[in-house]
């Protein structure tokens, strides 16, 4: 490890994990985004994921000031850690024989871990996304008009979202793994539907709010539907409601797709960050 390196506790209980977290969620509430949603689904929903695991980086003065996670199949997920904290963390994980698919989560981290693990390790590294993390400094706005309009979707949307939000997972994931329900999501009020002419035509969804701040995620139109606008009128509407609740609204888009990121940023989403999957291989 290197000099004045953090002590890694290794975590199992994402209770337990939440409380080690709680005050780096509140100072660096994006970064930790996607840790602090995870680990309180698994809270309510223990059998998401197997084995799920979290690693607290912490200063000898005991402050903690890195955060993995490692929610199998899913790749290892660096949200906060220098590039040392990261390669020490891979060393250590090498040095006992981890196995590990991959690395993802900030970019500098990630890609320091994964010169790292493959150093030791002697398996490959292939870059599978890049994205760019984006945040909302101002109320959105739609600069065309997109025909129909907004509403929060109720239970009685559940059989509609379950099948569109299963093939938002498959084209993200890849097919064979079932979505996770958004039964909590649809009882909180966090997903977004937009119509037109009566009918459902785009979906979009809220994670819970960690240190203030809400990730929009599942922007999903049907192919066929596509072009119209649809998904961008979901995701302001849906940003704005969640702003008038008072949260901060962030997203992850993939940088290979520009047509979504030109319509973040012409949305008024503005990125401040990025971050990259990398799969290992043998």
């Amino acid at each position: 490890m290197s000099p004045a390196a953090c002590a890694f506790t290794l975590l199992t209980d994402p209770a337990d994990a939440l409380t080690r977290f709680a005050p780096l969620v509140q100072r660096e509430p994006e970064a930790l985004s996607v840790v602090a949603s995870v680990t309180q689904s698994l809270v309510t929903d223990p059998g998401r994921y197997a084995h799920p695991r979290w690693w607290a980086g912490s200063t000898p003065s005991g402050e903690v000031v890195a955060a993995f996670m490692h929610t199998p199949p899913h790749p290892l997920h660096v949200a906060l850690a220098t590039s040392d904290e990261a390669r020490d963390l891979a060393a250590l994980l090498a040095e006992a024989g981890d196995d590990l698919p991959g690395v993802g989560g900030e970019r500098a981290a990630a890609e320091a871990f994964a010169q790292e693990w493959t150093a030791r390790t002697g398996a490959t590294a292939a870059v599978a996304m890049r994205q760019g993390r984006y945040d909302l400094p101002a109320r959105p706005r739609v600069p065309f008009e997109v025909p129909g309009r907004f509403r929060v979707a109720t239970a009685a949307d559940t059989l509609l979202l379950d099948g569109w939000h299963q093939q938002f997972f498959d084209a993200i994931e890849g097919a064979g793994r079932a979505a996770p329900p958004l039964t909590r999501h649809l009882a909180d009020g966090r997903v977004g539907l937009w119509e037109d002419a009566g009918e459902p035509v785009s979906m979009a969804y809220a994670s819970p709010a960690s240190g203030g701040v809400t990730r929009i995620s599942g922007v999903w139109t049907p192919p066929e539907l596509r072009g119209r606008g649809y998904a961008s009128g979901v995701v302001a509407a849906l940003s704005a409601a969640r702003m008038d609740a008072g949260e901060m609204c962030m997203l992850y888009t993939d940088l290979a797709n520009p047509t979504s990121n030109a319509i973040y940023s012409a949305m008024g989403y503005r990125r401040v960050g990025d971050s990259i999957s990398i799969t290992f291989g043998r």
